[in-house]
């Protein structure tokens, strides 16, 4: 009990603040989600005892974890009190707070209990008494404040004793939470988590968690919560929210068969009022107010999706205050589905807060004045078009990589196709050069024909001109008479050779140089042609190209 008020007064200085609530022992459970609603948040603080959690134990490093994926999505100022004995039966705690000080969180413990060691109470069907284990024997608390200091010390906290009056949670205030800029509450969120007594194993241990909310405002309406009456407005806060922080549930007249699930409501035990209502749906489905009322405790299970589609179904009932309030739950729960998808999946986040707002205009159709749902709408849209175009410069920053990736490709194939270009070239040019090599192999096989029928020809030449000076020797011992007509035959002939000599001469030329007449030309053809046959150059007369006949000799 002293725990308890010290908490709610604690509480009471955060002015808009967000709080949640987290009970723990051998395992943690998130009691209150975080919000401004303090009404609400006392119901769960009242609602504590040392049966909520199933589990014994005490695990502090579990509640460090749970609270810091709790407070993950926040900016800043994560902050975390722990209300405990310290005594820490599992889990390695200071590696948890060390985790947690690298990802931003302060942890501020507070000391509960004696180092001496305490009974812990426990009210059960309305009877005082003290934990036992399975022996039977009463299980006492011990105070470990060194545990405690080194978990403050290591994330940059402070650590308290509760004190009698619970002013170690006013320490805490003054000395560090109220430091703050108040500045910072128009752009900034602060978490600090609110404590909740579970029963660790030894002492009541609790987890509060305080989240500090730039912007958090209260609704000026009150906060409504099913089965309870609207409860008394708070005055308004000046900074503006910038989390959905109204989650307003209206109060209705329940069957009288209802009470088992509003006491398990009222005592903060959701997860039986949830079981409660679902199992009467499943004989009266059609009934909406069944529906809305699971609705309203699948919200506060975290349910959400449940929730949402519970809501749907109260919208068929012919009430139109129900409907109206059921229009604006919805909302709130379309709203917490998109917010648990908003780093994973943006796009659901989209397609979920779209909802959200057309659900809150449906409340606002109904009832224009209804304040809340006009607080809602408008802030649903705004982070709405926040986080729209946030995707939209996600998807240019997609496209631009993905086009560059392509333009790289695209480079990289231009690339390697020049490549292969200048391959086949070189390839080409080989293949030109082999066949000039077989070009020039074969104009020196050309060449050295020529050059042998050359001196074949030089030879018949030189032997002509011997039978020639054979053949004058007989003449000039002739006759005299003779003599002057041997000497003109002899001249002739000398003539005639000397053309002769002077036309193989050119064939000669024309040989080497490469040329041929077109009667050898065609005889070469021929030859090719059929693969077989006899190339005989004939040579041309000197002047009219006709064959020339050579010289009859008698020897």
């Amino acid at each position: 009990k002293r725990a308890k008020f010290a908490i709610m007064d604690f509480v009471e200085q955060l002015e808009g603040d967000r709080v949640g609530l987290m009970p723990f022992a051998g395992s943690a459970y998130l009691m209150c989600p975080l919000t401004i609603d303090y009404s609400a948040f006392e119901r769960s603080l009242q609602a504590i005892n040392t049966t909520i959690i199933p589990r014994g134990g005490t695990d502090i490093a579990r509640a460090i974890v749970e609270a810091e994926s709790i407070l993950t999505n926040e900016a800043n100022h994560k902050i975390l009190v722990l209300i405990t004995d310290g005594e820490n039966l599992e889990g390695n705690v200071l590696k948890a707070a060390q985790t947690a000080f690298d990802n931003g969180m302060t942890v501020y413990t507070v000391g509960v209990g004696t180092s001496d060691g305490e009974l812990i109470p426990l009210n059960r069907n309305g009877k005082a008494g003290f934990v036992k284990d399975e022996s039977g024997n009463f299980i006492t608390s011990h105070l470990d404040e060194s545990a405690l200091t080194q978990i403050a010390e290591i994330t940059g906290g402070l650590y308290v004793p509760l004190g009698a009056s619970g002013e170690g949670l006013q320490t805490i205030y003054q000395k560090k939470l109220s430091l703050i800029p108040k500045e910072e509450l128009a752009e900034k969120r602060h978490k600090v988590a609110l404590q909740r007594f579970v029963w660790p194993l030894g002492a009541a241990i609790v987890l509060l968690m305080l989240e500090f909310m730039v912007g958090g405002r209260k609704s000026e309406r009150g906060l409504r919560i099913p089965f309870i009456k609207t409860a008394g407005r708070r005055k308004k806060q000046k900074a503006a929210a910038v989390l959905l922080l109204v989650i307003a549930f209206s109060s209705f007249s329940l069957p009288a068969e209802a009470s088992k699930g509003e006491d398990a409501y009222n005592e903060g035990d959701f997860l039986t009022a949830s079981v409660f209502y679902d199992e009467q749906l499943q004989e009266s489905p059609n009934d909406a107010r069944l529906q809305y009322n699971y609705g309203t405790t699948a919200y506060k299970n975290n349910m959400f999706e449940d929730a949402a589609k519970a809501f749907s179904e109260a919208l068929k009932s012919d009430d139109l205050g129900l409907q109206e309030e059921a229009y604006y739950n919805r909302g709130n729960a379309l709203y917490q589905r998109g917010n648990e998808t908003l780093q994973n999946d943006p796009q659901h986040s989209i397609k979920m807060w779209e909802q959200a707002v057309a659900s809150f205009d449906g409340a606002l159709q109904l009832n224009s004045i209804n304040d809340d749902a006009n607080f809602n709408l408008q802030l649903v849209k705004r982070k709405l078009e926040e986080l729209k175009k946030q995707q939209e410069q996600q998807d240019q920053k997609d496209q631009e990589k993905k086009d560059q990736e392509q333009q790289d490709q695209e480079e990289n194939k231009d690339k390697q196709e020049d490549s292969e270009s200048k391959g086949d070239q070189g390839e080409e040019t080989g293949q030109d050069q082999e066949s000039k090599e077989q070009d020039s192999s074969g104009d020196s096989d050309n060449q050295k024909e020529n050059k042998e029928e050359q001196q074949d020809q030089q030879k018949n030449q030189d032997a002509e001109n011997e039978g020639d000076q054979e053949q004058s020797q007989p003449e000039e011992a002739s006759a005299g008479d003779d003599e002057e007509k041997q000497k003109s035959a002899e001249e002739a002939a000398a003539e005639e050779k000397k053309q002769e000599q002077e036309a193989r001469a050119r064939d000669q030329q024309r040989r080497s140089e490469g040329k041929m007449t077109d009667e050898e030309a065609r005889q070469l053809l021929n030859s090719l042609k059929d693969e077989e046959g006899e190339l005989n150059f004939v040579p041309a007369s000197g002047s009219g190209g006709a064959p020339q006949q050579g010289i009859s000799k008698d020897w």
